[in-house]
């Protein structure tokens, strides 16, 4: 059983390669990359072993074997998705669960190069007792110290599978997809900030003795507190170490093995539909419904305080996209990076004024403040450049029904602009006013209407042009598509340049702003306000365009990609 799953892994691995080349040379970088990281352990190892004092050495192993299998039980399951070849419900069909089909499940999804760079980073461990100690208490540390690496890579591997595993019914769900977009997102912002929080604070490696005592006794830390337990001679608390490891290693595998039974008798996410919310009229709608009266045809809708002339089509677009923007994982990602915006200011603020005491952290805010708006714009009205994509095969819909191009292009910004516009607004003018810096509110302003106009036009365009693959629905947001790289870093680099040059007439109307005069502001809203409406107004009708000719070869291109 073993080896024919992983057969058949690699037999999955091997046609990839065989249609899309491009991975062999991705493959190879990962290697390349995974064998740097080795050669990096191998050499911090040795350091540790020589070098470092004894506490510091293990302190060290602690958290970092810590962090690697803590690593292990999170982000496979925070991207579920990304490989999903080894999902137990996949075999559904062909066999009945049992604990030799669960093993094997087990050691083929080991089978990669993440899994074997784990394993011999586990390992390499050894090599941090080969410098202190006597020969005695050396040999025996390293002989323990390759035993528990091993323990180590197993337990950061079953919890793998555990995770995941228990999270595939939720993330079929729509709620338990929702929930992992929103948190991947954070999660993925808050890492990135950790190293230099840890640095802005002058954190030091003894102020972390405490808590690498604690996590010693439990899963995390406790294969990589042995090996000092012996080498000091304290057999009865290594024993005790060794027996959490072995009984965390036999409650995973209990629960792994229940999980795959669980997951192959049961189908889909096992949520019903939601009365309340299938029969809520989307907000979109309700601002964009045209009046009910009779014999007066179709009338211009209203979104206040602007008139806007819409037709049924593009309000039913509005209200579709709004609905998505609600209840979309993959919409609600791009939403949860907007709605932290606030929050990366603060950040940063902090970590300015704590890298010097000349600078008080309401200056550095008052300034940092300027660039919610502009920001926030760029991100949001760039975050539709794709939808078509984001549609899939139902886009069919829009074919059939023979919807005008320039229609389902305003129907999407609408649907975007009703909640991103005001909340823009309120980004570039109350911020800056509360901290006393009103005075650059008509330049933030300025700048943050062009980014909105020209990423709605850029969007317009490029997602009826230049369609490139996303997460089919249902698809966890964190997931990249087969052949879809290299294009979709192609369209977005397109699209940020062609976005810099929109903005750039407005944006040199900011030169004398800079230079000391904020009364030039005005002239960079003026400015920005026109330019936005002209550009919103080209890029709708230029889309419009491309989509009416190119509507049935969009829906073919997005029908050829996998899983759509």
């Amino acid at each position: 059983m073993v080896a024919t799953l992983a057969r058949l892994r690699f037999t999955l691995l091997r046609n990839t390669l065989l249609r899309e080349k491009w991975r062999i040379v991705l493959l190879a970088v990962g290697g390349l990359y995974a064998l740097g990281l080795l050669a990096f352990a191998v050499a911090g190892m040795v350091a540790l072993g020589v070098a470092a004092d004894p506490q510091v050495r293990d302190t060290v192993l602690v958290l970092l074997g810590s962090a690697l299998v803590l690593g292990w039980a999170i982000v496979p399951m925070v991207a579920f998705g990304l490989d999903n070849t080894l999902d137990p419900q996949r075999f559904a069909l062909y066999l009945t669960p049992t604990p030799r089909f669960a093993f094997g499940l087990f050691v083929a999804g080991a089978v990669s190069i993440p899994g074997a760079v784990t394993v011999l980073v586990s390992v390499t461990t050894a090599l941090a007792w080969v410098g202190s100690g006597t020969t005695a208490q050396r040999v025996s540390a390293a002989l323990v110290a390759l035993v528990t690496g091993l323990l180590g890579a197993a337990t950061c591997l079953l919890l793998a599978r555990v995770t995941t595993t228990a999270a595939s019914g939720l993330m079929r769900g729509r709620r338990g997809r929702d929930l992992a977009g929103v948190v991947a997102t954070g999660a993925v912002l808050v890492v990135s900030l950790v190293p230099v929080l840890l640095q802005s604070v002058g954190l030091r490696l003894s102020s972390f003795d405490a808590l690498a005592g604690v996590l010693a006794w439990t899963p995390l830390g406790a294969p990589w507190a042995v090996p000092s337990d012996v080498a000091a001679g304290r057999w009865g608390v290594a024993l005790a170490r060794l027996a959490v490891v072995l009984a965390t290693l036999g409650v995973a595998g209990v629960l792994y093995l229940r999980l795959v039974r669980r997951s192959m008798v049961s189908v889909g996410s096992g949520q019903g539909p939601s009365a309340e919310r299938t029969g809520r009229l989307p907000l979109a709608h309700a601002l964009l419904r045209e009046p009910a009266a009779a014999g007066e045809g179709a009338r211009p809708a209203v979104i206040t305080p602007v008139r806007v002339r819409t037709t049924p089509a593009a309000a039913a677009v509005a209200g579709r996209a709004l609905r998505y923007w609600r209840g979309d994982p993959r919409y609600l990602a791009s939403t949860g990076a907007i709605a932290l915006m606030p929050v990366l200011v603060l950040l940063l603020a902090w970590l300015v004024t704590s890298q010097s005491t000349d600078v008080a952290f309401r200056e550095v805010l008052a300034w940092a403040v300027l660039a919610l708006g502009p920001v926030t714009a760029w991100i949001g009205a760039w975050s539709i450049h794709d939808d078509i994509a984001y549609d899939s095969t139902a886009f069919w819909l829009h074919v059939a029904a023979g919807v005008r191009g320039a229609d389902d292009r305003l129907g999407r910004v609408l649907g975007l602009a009703v909640w991103l516009v005001p909340t823009v607004v309120l980004l570039a003018v109350v911020p800056p006013v509360l901290l006393g810096r009103g005075a650059w509110v008509p330049a933030v302003l300025g700048i943050s209407l062009v980014l909105l106009g020209g990423g709605f036009a850029i969007a317009c365009v490029f997602s009826a042009a230049l369609p490139y693959p996303a997460p089919p629905p249902g698809a966890n947001p964190m997931s990249s598509q087969s052949g879809g790289s290299v294009l979709a870093f192609a369209v977005q680099l397109l699209s940020f340049a062609v976005l810099g040059l929109l903005v750039l007439p407005t944006a040199l109307t900011l030169i004398p702003v800079f230079a000391g005069s904020t009364a030039w502001g005005w002239l960079t809203l003026a400015v920005g306000t026109v330019t936005a409406v002209v550009w919103l107004a080209v890029g709708v009708r230029w889309g419009g365009r491309i989509l009416d000719r190119n509507a049935v070869t969009v829906l073919t291109r997005i029908r050829s990609w996998p899983r759509h």
